[in-house]
């Protein structure tokens, strides 16, 4: 029954925070805000989260996970995982311009630019890529394709009609994956 009680409260916790940063944008919420929709205490939201961020990182983590256990440099075609993620995102379209867009929180931008390319270094060392193969060093291939990566993103969700997850991702794909394999020395 706990455990139950505990999975009921960090998922209205979760939602709530969803419903006001689409609303009002990420700085602006407070954790009395966060508390309040979705009908806890602050004690409450303590127990469960270290702070507002701490909750956002959790939010954005399970949306985020994809990423993080998938190759981001694809055999050609559109992997599933890619198109899936992307549906994920335009699902909490406002949630995720409120965060990344343009009035979002520079602060979980920059976080997100530097997890991100922890990752893409981190697959790169993985894929045995030596950098005396590199045609560009491996540093400005990796803050290139992320900065890419979060510029087209943003682009994306910010349409008022976002474009299919699948043709965003095929885009997204025919732009980066050639530059960054040839930038790279592979292929």
């Amino acid at each position: 029954m706990s455990d139950l009680r505990v999975r009921r409260t960090r998922k209205l916790l979760r939602e709530a925070l969803i419903e006001l940063v689409g609303e009002r944008g990420y700085d602006t919420v407070t954790v009395r805000d966060i508390a309040g929709r979705a009908m806890v205490n602050r004690a409450t939201f303590y127990a469960h989260f270290d702070d507002k961020y701490d909750l956002l990182l959790d939010v954005i983590g399970d949306t985020f996970a994809p990423v993080r256990d998938n190759p981001p440099l694809p055999d050609p075609g559109v992997p599933g995982w890619l198109v899936e993620f992307l549906e994920n995102l335009a699902a909490r379209r406002r949630f995720y311009l409120g965060v990344l867009g343009e009035h979002g929180s520079a602060r979980v931008r920059e976080d997100l630019r530097v997890y991100l390319e922890g990752l893409l270094r981190g697959r790169i060392r993985a894929a045995g890529i030596e950098p005396v193969r590199a045609r560009v060093p491996h540093e400005v291939v990796v803050a290139f394709a992320v900065s890419a990566a979060m510029g087209s993103l943003v682009w994306w969700l910010e349409q008022d009609e976002p474009h299919p997850a699948e043709q965003a991702a095929e885009w997204y794909l025919e732009m980066l994956t050639p530059g960054v394999y040839r930038a790279l020395g592979v292929g």
